[in-house]
């Protein structure tokens, strides 16, 4: 799954693993020439070949017989120690709100809420209003806890 930029100037293009969701995939990425929207990382594509070898398969539309495309990672996701302390703030914002985004992904409505102020403001990320409504029903339908000024304007 693609995920929206962190940082404008950053890195661009983030990729979810569609079954561990691991974000961002950090070695080679496996995206199904089949399917739309499926991409794995190596870990989970090792484990679905092992599945089909035992004739298994995995929840979902995909199926292991689809044939894969493998994209090698070549951007690192390791923190910054060093550097401005500008470099090295915008790097932990980063990492916050890839964080904030998985636990929101696996299904923490508070997560949830903090990632649609997140995108709703471009804090550690691009600025996407349409991707914040989104999160901001997803943390009301998940019943997040509301903080005055946060999360008490959930449509």
């Amino acid at each position: 799954m693609f995920e929206p930029a962190i940082l404008p100037g950053r890195r661009e293009l983030q990729y979810s693993c569609d079954l561990c969701g691991e974000l961002p995939i950090s070695c080679k990425r496996w995206c199904c020439d089949v399917c739309e929207d499926f991409d794995i990382c190596d870990t989970c594509h090792a484990t679905s070949m092992q599945m089909k070898e035992r004739g298994v398969s995995h929840p979902g539309p995909h199926s292991p017989d689809h044939p894969c495309t493998a994209y090698k990672i070549t951007e690192s996701a390791e923190p910054v120690h060093s550097g401005s302390l500008k470099d090295v703030m915008a790097d932990a914002i980063e990492r916050w709100f890839v964080d904030t985004l998985r636990n929101a992904k696996n299904g923490d409505a508070n997560q949830a809420a903090l990632l649609a102020e997140m995108l709703s403001t471009g804090y550690g990320c691009t600025k996407d209003a349409e991707e914040a409504r989104y999160w901001k029903q997803v943390a009301r339908n998940g019943g997040a806890r509301r903080v005055v000024g946060v999360y008490d304007e959930l449509p």
